[in-house]
């Protein structure tokens, strides 16, 4: 993969993954002092989004390597929309182990004031 392209990734995505890594970090210092399901699925929500953020990074040197192979260019934007489909796939899961984390953690609060 050329320098350049990689970095331009990291560019598109850096602001993203340093986000995620502090969610990271802040979820485990919760969950050593006492928390529970909610701090793990933050856990793993954000796992899921620093997993899609990096799968994105290799877009740019996979497209240019399936036309080196001989691939046309309409084939390999085919190959790499179904590959951004499934790094949203892993995003969005990601999301959805975000959203249970909130849901479960205010639920929990709803039912202490009663």
């Amino acid at each position: 993969m050329d320098i350049s392209m990689f970095l331009t990734s990291l560019m598109g995505v850096g602001p993203a993954l340093v986000l995620w890594i502090a969610v990271v970090i802040f979820a485990a210092v919760m969950l050593r002092r006492g928390g529970g399901r909610a701090e793990r699925f933050l856990i793993a929500g954000a796992g899921l989004k620093i997993i899609s953020n990096l799968l994105i990074l290799p877009s740019f040197a996979i497209r240019n390597w399936l036309m080196q192979e001989g691939y046309s260019m309409d084939s390999a934007n085919s190959v790499i929309s179904g590959y951004g489909i499934f790094c949203k796939v892993v995003g969005m899961a990601g999301i959805i182990c975000l959203v249970y984390a909130f849901w479960v953690k205010f639920k929990a609060r709803n039912f202490e004031g009663c």
